[in-house]
């Protein structure tokens, strides 16, 4: 258990969760770094360097310090008393590129991140070692106090104190969103994770490099709304057309479908200190498909997808601190109804996950693993231009999106 290597101030022991937070899965968020070995390691050296990250992580739980603490639940707050968080050492024996040559199930990927309960800390770190001195790092963070930018935002400062051993002066935050936006009594309908209590999951990895995207890109009409969408859209939509495609079949008939994915609010609100803040600050977009609309091109899919994320950005362009949390408690995602499907997706793309230098040089891939829900996650290739989907659905659903003309035609499972 890792604690901070300077004890948190009392006037900080306290940290009231924000509305964005308040509504947070109580999940916990992972994510995979892996690291191929380099000829010049011994047991010695990786020794050392094992040393030198738990320092440095311990450097950095005093600037993230709320990660050290303990939820609350009754009160809606961290006490932030520096009990620590877990930190495991594991040796793995196996190499590390022949596991990753091989193809791993997503399934065997899950071994190497740290396992939580309800009573774990809210931040869980395991260090695998393989016999070949290749590493990969699992990080688990709970969704209460962190969506993907707060994740990013720990980890890039983790690696630069690793790499200089000295901390920056001043980091965002996590106060000014809970200042701005105070949790409160909450009714109506909010978004929920998606149920673990499904039948089995699976979870396939599938890989749209940059031609498979441009040949994508080539498909959309040039009299669409979004002649030039982002690659985000372009996969985003392509999977919501195969998944409606598959539920058409399933049913017999079109049904209502609906796309929800969070849109990350930093850089996009004009106010001021809030570009870097920490904590969750995300408005979900949901894209709507109604069951008789009877174009159901990518088109139209991408014209869906982008205008949702487009009015929301643009709703909050000008918003006032008000206008937000009347944004944000007034949304109402669809009642769930047997006639109607949806869909969650969410985007770790542009994050520089691919920078994460801990002392072991780059990672060599960033994955995401398998989880117990119908999730869709995107995150970049390690070249930047492409997108690795990593799609959880109910194994009969997995079978014949695997079997899609489009999905074998631009990305072939990567197990």
């Amino acid at each position: 258990m890792l604690k901070p290597s300077t004890p948190t101030p009392n006037h900080l022991r306290s940290l009231k969760l924000s509305l964005f937070d308040q509504v947070a899965p109580r999940l916990y968020v992972p994510v995979l770094f892996h690291y191929l070995p380099n000829s010049e390691w011994n047991s010695e050296l990786i020794t050392e360097r094992c040393d030198k990250l738990q320092k440095s992580l311990a450097e950095t739980l005093t600037k993230f310090y709320p990660l050290a603490g303990r939820f609350r639940e009754d009160e809606l707050s961290v006490h932030c008393n520096d009990e620590g968080v877990e930190y495991v050492e594991t040796k793995v024996n196996a190499d590390l590129a022949e596991f990753l040559h091989q193809g791993p199930k997503s399934e065997l990927l899950n071994d190497l991140l740290p396992t939580y309960k309800p009573s774990s800390p809210l931040l869980l770190v395991q260090v695998n070692i393989f016999n070949c001195g290749g590493l990969v790092m699992g990080i688990n963070i709970s969704h209460i106090l962190a969506d993907g930018f707060t994740l990013g935002t720990f980890v890039k400062e983790w690696t630069r104190i690793s790499q200089t051993g000295t901390t920056e002066g001043s980091l965002p935050s996590f106060g000014r969103l809970p200042s701005l936006f105070p949790s409160r009594v909450l009714s109506g309908t909010y978004i929920s994770p998606p149920s673990d209590k499904c039948p089995k999951i699976v979870t396939r990895r599938f890989v749209f490099d940059a031609l498979a995207i441009a040949k994508l890109k080539e498909r959309i009409n040039s009299n669409a709304t979004f002649t030039r969408p982002t690659r985000v859209v372009v996969v985003m939509s392509l999977i919501w057309k195969v998944l409606t495609g598959i539920s058409t079949a399933k049913h017999g008939k079109s049904r209502d479908s609906h796309l929800l994915f969070p849109v990350n609010l930093r850089g996009k609100s004009n106010l001021p200190s809030l570009e870097h803040a920490l904590g969750n600050f995300c408005l979900a977009g949901i894209a709507t498909l109604e069951a008789n609309q009877s174009r159901k091109e990518l088109t139209d899919f991408v014209n869906m997808v982008g205008s949702t994320a487009r009015d929301t950005s643009v709703g909050i362009a000008k918003a006032s601190v008000d206008d937000i949390t009347s944004m944000f408690v007034n949304f109402k995602i669809p009642c769930q109804k047997e006639e109607m499907d949806m869909y969650f997706c969410t985007s770790w793309c542009k994050f520089p996950w691919y920078e994460a230098d801990f002392g072991w040089g780059k990672p060599f891939w960033v994955s995401d693993v398998s989880k117990p829900a119908e999730l869709i996650t995107l995150i970049d290739t390690k070249s930047g231009d492409g997108i690795e989907a990593w799609i959880g659905l109910k194994e009969n659903e997995m079978a014949e999106f695997q079997r899609d003309p489009d999905i074998l035609t631009f990305c072939p499972p990567q197990n």
